[in-house]
């Protein structure tokens, strides 16, 4: 009898624990596109995408709590005859604010965490690491960092080095990407003049590749300083204008070594001019390559246009667009892009280079299910037009 007690005490006793699991909050998303493309050739692509994630509450208030979230992709991209998938842990963050007072606050993200600069140019994309939080009455002080190594190299974007590049080529399920130490910190200071919001922020990343292989072809590290300045400047406009400036060394594989200089500076004017219309323009400068810069190099490699292939290095880009969301359920969207080289090098001649008009709308058809449809069209300088058009639907369980 006395052991049957036990057990049940035992037993009230592991339930009474296991009570935070069962306010878990989970749920499944399965995303298929597909759509056609004309770069040079026409063809098919489609992608697919099948999410889980769960939200697991330490306590009533949810001042600490884990968030999971995995994937399994499958794509046929276009101009491919080849289906590809992979599986990936897209998130493992545990959250926790351990200190709330009047004028300090205190929060922290550990785990596999997405981790973004200020200007989105520089660095956008996920990392094993840490981010401390302190909120002071005059602003923010932000520190992050990281290591990319254990990210699956099929969907890590930090590919900086041509290693960087043969990894990222893999047809393994799960193959590691690139290894890399990230670090940032940022400083917000709010109407720190007027109504002019200031931040200061500085972006590093450090090669470890050199302690873990002894082939290999080159090596970049790269530091960035930026600074942002942003506000109203008039009844429903905002401004916004921020300038990096890129230092780095390269090393080769004889021994020979480059500096890595560039800076980018962008400005940017959003106006709200009716309710549920935005209307925005943008422009943004890179250095062509020459004797003191050598061409700008963000940690996650993004391409500056849908169609248009090229990154940010030796680039004006002009951009205007507008966003129109008459309603909840329905959001349309156009936009526009000129495309010009900042100065003439080996590969570039003449300062104009392409443009591409996008235009998309979204529909949300119920609570659970949405459909997006995107559309791109890019008339090259040289080269003929190309166009893509893709139709994705969204489910959410």
């Amino acid at each position: 009898m006395k052991k049957r007690l036990r057990l049940i005490t035992q037993a009230i006793v592991l339930a009474s624990a296991m009570i935070p699991l069962f306010s878990a909050d989970w749920g499944l998303e399965l995303s298929n596109e597909g759509g056609i493309q004309d770069a040079g050739e026409f063809s098919l692509m489609t992608d697919h995408k099948e999410t889980f994630w769960m939200t697991f509450p330490f306590n009533r208030k949810n001042t600490a709590n884990l968030a999971i979230e995995g994937s399994l992709y499958a794509s046929l991209p276009a101009g491919s005859e080849d289906l590809t998938y992979f599986a990936d842990l897209d998130l493992f963050r545990f959250s926790a604010s351990p200190v709330n007072k009047q004028g300090f606050k205190f929060s922290f993200d550990a785990g596999r965490i997405p981790m973004s600069d200020a200007t989105g140019f520089i660095l956008n994309q996920k990392i094993d690491g840490m981010e401390l939080r302190f909120s002071f009455p005059f602003g923010n002080i932000d520190f992050s960092s990281g290591y990319t190594g254990l990210l699956n190299a099929r969907s890590s974007k930090s590919v900086i080095t041509a290693d960087d590049g043969i990894d990222a080529v893999s047809d393994d399920i799960y193959a590691f990407g690139s290894k890399r130490v990230i670090g940032k910190v940022i400083i917000q200071i709010p109407q720190a003049i007027g109504n002019i919001d200031f931040v200061a922020e500085g972006v590093g990343q450090y090669d470890l590749r050199r302690y873990f292989t002894s082939s290999w072809q080159e090596i970049i590290d790269t530091a960035y300083g930026t600074i942002s300045l942003s506000g109203p400047m008039m009844n429903k406009m905002y401004y916004s204008l921020t300038g990096t400036y890129q230092t780095g060394i390269q090393e080769l594989a004889d021994d020979g070594q480059a500096s890595e200089n560039s800076l980018l500076a962008a400005a940017r004017l959003d106006l709200f001019p009716a309710k549920g219309n935005q209307l925005f323009a943008q422009f943004i400068y890179s250095p062509a390559p020459n004797d003191f810069f050598s061409g700008y190099i963000p940690i996650t490699v993004q391409t500056a246009g849908n169609l248009f292939a090229g990154g940010y290095a030796n680039l004006m880009r002009a951009s205007a667009g507008w966003n129109f969301n008459p309603v909840k359920s329905f959001n349309l969207d156009f936009g526009g892009k000129v495309f010009m080289n900042s100065g003439e090098t080996a590969t570039q001649s003449g300062t104009y280079n392409a443009t591409e008009i996008t235009g998309g709308a979204t529909i949300k058809a119920t609570s659970d299910l949405r459909f997006r449809f995107d559309s791109s069209v890019l008339l090259p300088n040289s080269q003929d037009l190309q166009y893509e058009t893709s139709l994705k639907a969204i489910l959410e369980l």
